[in-house]
C-alpha cells in the first residue's frame, strides 16, 4: 500500500499548480504588454515546468521536492523583473511569488520531511522486494 503524502505536501502541490497558472498568465501579459520578451518567456517556462513536477510532489518524490524548491526560488527572483516591466499588471507574478514563499516553508516542515522519508523508504522496499 502506498504512503499518502502529508497534508502540507498536498497543499504545496496545489499551491504549485496555482502558481504555475499565475506564472503562465504573467508570462503572457509580459509578452503582450511588456518590454522584455525574455522575462515573459522565463515566466512561461517556469509555469510549464511546474505542472509535471507537481505530480511528483503529490507522490512525495524527493527529486520533485528539489525541483519545486528551485522553481519556487526562481519564481521569487524573477518577480522583481515583472514588477519593473509591468508595474500594476504584475499582480499575478507577485501573487505567484507569495504562494511560492509559502510553499517553500511548507515543503520543509517536520511532517513534510517525514512524509518524504516514508515515501522514499516505501519505494526502496518495493524495489528490493521485486528484485528478491
Amino acid at each position: 500500500m502506498r504512503t499518502r503524502a502529508a497534508g502540507g505536501v498536498v497543499l504545496v502541490g496545489v499551491l504549485a499548480w496555482i502558481s504555475g497558472i499565475l506564472q503562465l498568465f504573467a508570462g503572457a501579459l509580459m509578452l503582450v504588454a511588456g518590454t522584455r520578451p525574455l522575462t515573459g518567456w522565463t515566466h512561461v517556462l517556469i509555469g510549464l515546468v511546474t505542472f509535471p513536477v507537481c505530480l511528483g510532489i503529490f507522490r512525495a518524490r524527493a527529486s520533485s521536492r528539489v525541483i519545486v524548491t528551485l522553481v519556487f526560488a526562481v519564481e521569487i527572483a524573477v518577480v522583481g523583473l515583472a514588477v519593473v516591466d509591468l508595474r500594476l499588471l504584475a499582480t499575478p507574478a507577485i501573487t505567484s511569488a507569495v504562494l511560492a514563499a509559502f510553499g517553500l516553508v511548507l515543503l520543509y516542515t517536520p511532517s513534510a520531511n517525514a512524509s518524504f522519508r516514508r515515501a522514499t523508504a516505501e519505494r526502496r522496499a518495493r524495489v528490493a522486494a521485486s528484485r528478491g
